[in-house]
Formats: structure tokens, sequence, C-alpha cells
């Protein structure tokens, strides 16, 4: 027992120097994804930044907007660029200097800010101790930046949230609570987890969340991202060619699904 504790101390410590020394990343750092790049240039188009952690990046959902809008051209194109970080809240990212500075490198047209389910989803008054503050610090951030907010209303877990919770009672609370900060902060919230509740109740069987209950699959993040893509660009979900590898059957109907969400 002391031969594998010590093992795994030494195994700790290697692991923290390689981070120091830059060998490895530490997987608390923000990661951004996408063209930044071509973010930075001055090309042509709607630039849009996701801020959240695993339901947003989850099967890379912001890429998927950028190839939606890709298969669809329109006036101009979709960057999609995004910063986030496992199981990051949106206090943990009032605080960080990598995205201040990342505001300031572009021209941003959107900016959407992503909290970890759990907090929306609290009784009002212990969600606008530990969401408000820091959705108020980004939104000055980002309209400081020139920028537009917008709220990615989560959908629930599975299960709820724990024992004697469940996927509807937490839904509700989830869309209380992001419609409050909503509108206290004057962004606009794109109702995801509404989508998720009637594509849900209208084909329980096709299954939207990954084996932990928490987490999408590839079909939710799909639905996700076609809610992004209406919101953003204003078009239509609908007839896109763009599937994620989805069958023909299941990716109509949460274009038909993600259409109703956003009428």
């Amino acid at each position: 027992m002391a031969v594998l504790l010590a093992g795994l101390l030494l195994g700790v410590g290697v692991f923290v120097t390689l981070v120091a020394l830059g060998v490895v990343r530490d997987p608390l750092d923000p990661v951004i994804g996408g063209d930044l790049a071509l973010a930075r240039s001055t090309r042509p188009g709607l630039r849009v930044l996701f801020v959240g952690n695993s339901l947003t990046y989850y099967h890379d959902m912001p890429e998927m907007v950028g190839r939606l809008a890709a298969a669809e051209p329109g006036p101009q194109p979709l960057i999609a660029v995004s910063y986030t970080r496992g199981a990051a809240r949106l206090s943990d990212f009032a605080g960080d200097g990598g995205l201040r500075r990342l505001l300031h490198q572009v021209r941003w047209d959107d900016v959407v800010l992503q909290e970890q389910s759990t907090i929306p989803s609290l009784p009002p008054a212990e969600r606008a101790q530990r969401m408000d503050p820091a959705a108020r610090t980004l939104n000055s951030l980002i309209t400081g930046a020139g920028a537009r907010t917008l709220l990615f209303m989560t959908p629930g877990y599975e299960h709820g949230n724990g024992v004697g919770d469940s996927y509807q009672a937490m839904q509700l609370r989830l869309y209380q609570g992001y419609a409050a900060v909503g509108a206290e902060i004057g962004a606009e919230v794109v109702p995801i987890g509404v989508a998720w509740q009637d594509a849900r109740l209208r084909q329980p069987d096709l299954g939207l969340w990954s084996w932990d209950g928490t987490q999408p699959n590839t079909a939710g993040s799909y639905l996700d991202a076609r809610m992004f893509y209406a919101a953003l660009t204003g078009r239509s979900p609908v007839g896109n060619r763009y599937t994620a590898g989805l069958d023909p059957g299941p990716a109509r109907f949460l274009q038909q699904t993600a259409a109703a969400a956003t009428a």
C-alpha cells in the first residue's frame, strides 16, 4: 500500500512539473477552439464566441454551428470560436484574464455564455448570489467590446439533479433562472432547454443525453447547434444539408423541433 501511495504521489508530482514546464496541458486550463486566426482577420463574417464548459464543447457544438452556416451560405460567413473549460462556471470566466484579452482581440458580433447547469436551477436567492454577479460582469465586458450577449439555456439532466429531483422539475427551474438573469442584464436567452423538452415529449425514444444523463450525445449537440444557427443568423433551421452524421429522419425531426422552439 505504501509503495502504491508513493507511486501515486510521484505521478502527481511529475504531472505538476510537466504542466509547469508547458510539456502537457492542465485539463482545467481553458481551451480555444475554432479558427481564431480567421476570426482575427479582416475577412467579412459574423464572429461568434462561445464561452462555457463541456455542454458547449461536447462534439464540438460551435463547429457544428459553423458547418450549418457553411452548408447554407448567407450574406456573410459565420466564424465560430469557443473558449471552454471542463466544469467551469461563469464566475470562473468573470475573472479570467485570457477571456478578457480574447474579447478585445477580435471584433465579436455575439458572445454566448453557458453556466454550469446546477447553478441557474438553484432557488432564486441562491442563484442570484452565485450566478448573477458573474453574468453582470461578463455582460459588461462583452457589451463594452461592442458585442451582443446571448445566454445558453441548458437542458435539465435526464433524471434531475439528485435524489428527489426530476428532469421536468429541473428544466422548469433552469427556464426560470435563465429568464431572470436574461431580463436583469438585457441579454437574449436561446431556449435550448425548451427545444429539448419538446423533443423529449414528441419522441421520447430518440435520446439526447449521453450515458451519464448530463452530457449531450451527438443528437443533443446537433439540436443545440440548430437552435444557435437560427438565433444567430435568423435563418430557418429546416432543410439544411448538414446532419452531423445523423440519419435523415432524426436530423429532420431535430430541425423541425428547433424551428418550433425559435418561432
